[in-house]
This record gives structure tokens, C-alpha cells and sequence, in this order.
């Protein structure tokens, strides 16, 4: 979920945040690098097809110790081989020793899936679906781990329950809150931040809330994309919903909770306390 600087389409003295701002950007250029699996990993890569949706490519790092899965949404336009995953699949080997599953956004690599707000909302449960069927989850706690744009992603796979707990990085559901953030202070008074109608059909707060699963929200005090006071709304506003929500500040700027001592402690002890 990154509106651009993030993908705001200004208008006058309106910005529209869109579904074109909400989804993964298509037809980037792949990396030149392949996924680095962890020392006791082994990599399964394949298509697994949801239905008339299309196929995602996806790959299970398996740990043949650990009974534990965590499947990874990453930010806006995720490679499963770019650096950036390959070092967010080191932090949670590390941390956790769970299975990890990965995969590729719609335009990336081999996933066919079409970019839009309704393929994002039926996305969630048909992957979780095709993942039971693979036998890559099923056998123990399963978790669900969205990194920006991904924590939408991650609410989409949570929304039909049957996961243990839901972590969320850097991601609220306010969408024209973040998007006023990134009006300059002077300009405030003069720009509009307008949701399209369109992104209705995707109810990422509502997901969360359906999943009833514990959450864990993983802030960067120093992010300035999406800001420790908007996760603090979101961590409100589903508590205020029922959800048990573990709310996890880190001396770090965007993205890089795992990166610090204090987001890493608070991962392990959320995992290892269900």
C-alpha cells in the first residue's frame, strides 16, 4: 500500500487515491537475482492455479524441523527473487524457524492474476484454499505476515479465518489518512485526499476483523509512509472491533522492523506465545 510519491493522482487541488494507487504496480522489470534460501532450507517453486482467478507463482522455503508456517506478503510490486525478500526470508528463518511461503504480485514473475481491487478481495481465500491442497499448510499454526501494500494482502488471506495470529507492518486501513500525510503541511488547506469508490469492494479493516485471530502490529517509529500515529488508529479501531492486537514500536524507519532488535523480540515472543 504505497501511494506515490505512491501513486495519488492529483487533479486540481484533489488527490485520488485509486485502484491504481491500492495495487501492485504491473509489468516490472524483474530483478536480476534469484531468491537466497536460508542454511537448512529447502526451496519448492511452483504455479498453483485459484480457479477462473489465474495462477500465482510461489515458492516453500521448508524447514523439515518446524510444523509452523508464515506465509509473506510483501510491499507494492515484491519479486519473490529480489534482495529485499531474500532478506526478509533470512530475518524470518532466523527469528522463527517457520516455514515461509512466498509469492509473486500480479504482473511479477509468473503470477497471471489480474491487478484489480475485486481479484485482490477473492485472492485471499482461494490462496489459502490452494495452499491447504498443496499441503504446504495444515499441519500446524499458521500466520500470515503483510509488509506495507502486503498487510492488505495479508487481510485478504486472514479474512476467512483458520489462521493462528496476523503480523502487519507498516500498513493501516485508512487509506486517505496515509494519503494526507503526504500533503505538505502548507498545502493541507488546499488538497483534498478523495477515495475512489471503487476501493470499497476491498474492506481490509473488515478481513482483519472477520479473521478473529490475534494481531501483531509492527511500527517503525521513524516511518514516514505510513506513520506510528496511523497504526495506532488501525490498532484502535480493531480493538474496538474485538481483536486482541499487540501493538510493537521499533527505533527504525519504514520497512525495517526486522531490522531492529525490538521488532524481532516482538515477533519471536508473538509466535512463540500461541
Amino acid at each position: 500500500m504505497i501511494f506515490a510519491a505512491l501513486g495519488l493522482s492529483l487533479g486540481g487541488c484533489t488527490a485520488v487515491i485509486s485502484q491504481a494507487s491500492f495495487n501492485p504496480s504491473a509489468n516490472l522489470t524483474a530483478p536480476d537475482g534469484v531468491l537466497k534460501v536460508p542454511d537448512g532450507y529447502t526451496a519448492t517453486d511452483t504455479l498453483l492455479t485459484l480457479g477462473n482467478l489465474g495462477t500465482v507463482r510461489a515458492v516453500r522455503l521448508d524447514n523439515p524441523a518446524s510444523d509452523t508456517a508464515i506465509i509473506y506478503s510483501a510491499g507494492n510490486g515484491g519479486f519473490v527473487d529480489s534482495e529485499d525478500t531474500s532478506r526478509m526470508a533470512a530475518r524470518l528463518a532466523e527469528v522463527t524457524g517457520a516455514d515461509i511461503i512466498l509469492y509473486d504480485y500480479p504482473g511479477c514473475g509468473g503470477t497471471t492474476l489480474p491487478p484489480t481491487i475485486e481479484a485482490a478481495a477473492a485472492f485471499g481465500p482461494a490462496m489459502m484454499d490452494s495452499l491447504k491442497s498443496q499441503g504446504w499448510i495444515g499441519r500446524g499454526p499458521v500466520y500470515a505476515y503483510g509488509l506495507l501494500f502486503g498487510g492488505a494482502m495479508a487481510a485478504s488471506l486472514a479474512r476467512s479465518g483458520g489462521l493462528t495470529g496476523l503480523i502487519i507492518e507498516g500498513s493501516a486501513a485508512d487509506y486517505q489518512a496515509v494519503g494526507r500525510d503526504f500533503v505538505p503541511s502548507l498545502a493541507k488547506p488546499f488538497v483534498k485526499v478523495r477515495l475512489d469508490p471503487a476501493l470499497n469492494a476491498f474492506d481490509y479493516q473488515g478481513y482483519v476483523l472477520a479473521a478473529r485471530t490475534p494481531v501483531l502490529l509492527l511500527s517503525g517509529t521513524k516511518d514516514k509512509v505510513v506513520r506510528p500515529a496511523r497504526m495506532r488508529e488501525f490498532q484502535q479501531a480493531l480493538e474496538a472491533g474485538g481483536t486482541k492486537v499487540t501493538f510493537a514500536p521499533a527505533p527504525v524507519g519504514h520497512s525495517g522492523a526486522l531490522e531492529a532488535a525490538e521488532g524481532r523480540a516482538a515477533l519471536a515472543a508473538f509466535i512463540g506465545a500461541r
